[in-house]
């Protein structure tokens, strides 16, 4: 693979997690949308505490968490997370990696041999910037960490991957 192709490549993977990613959160974020729609009006806080003594609503960031688990596998590194990783302790919207799908930029930054920086800029309403940072271990390319910043801000913020 050419130095082209292995670009087009880490771009492509970074991509791929972002958006699946976003996919699951949005479709958690849906469903419990409508469960909590479906719910009925309550009186006051103690039908409300009845009812939920009785009716256990959907543990949204277990389901989210296993929808998450086998992304996380495939597309990043197995370094020991305080935060984050397999288990999903938030969503919401805009979903976690918002506008990844259609970037109006990208670009990638070969480090050396087995690191690169793959950024994305997007044209979202809060103009998201993501930066991955990917590594290679035992020839296979994975996502070790990223950053982003919003509004043109020069500074980047580590988030929880």
């Amino acid at each position: 693979m050419n130095e082209q192709q292995l670009k087009e490549y880490l771009i492509t993977l970074a991509q791929e997690y972002g958006s699946k990613w976003n996919e699951y959160e949005d479709r958690v974020r849906e469903q419990s949308e409508a469960e909590t729609a479906a719910m009925p009006k309550f009186a006051d806080a103690e039908e409300q505490f009845a009812w939920f003594k009785e009716n256990k609503p959907t543990d949204w960031h277990e389901e989210l968490s296993k929808w998450v688990g086998p992304l996380f596998d495939r597309y990043c590194t197995d370094k020991k997370r305080v935060y984050g990783g397999k288990n999903v302790r938030s969503f919401g919207f805009p979903a976690k990696f918002n506008g990844i799908g259609s970037p109006v930029e990208t670009s990638v930054d070969l480090k050396n041999q087995n690191r690169a920086e793959v950024y994305f800029k997007t044209e979202t309403s809060f103009q998201d910037e993501y930066l991955f940072v990917l590594l290679r271990k035992a020839g296979q390319w994975k996502i070790d960490s990223y950053k982003g910043r919003r509004f043109g801000d020069t500074k980047w913020d580590n988030r929880i991957l």
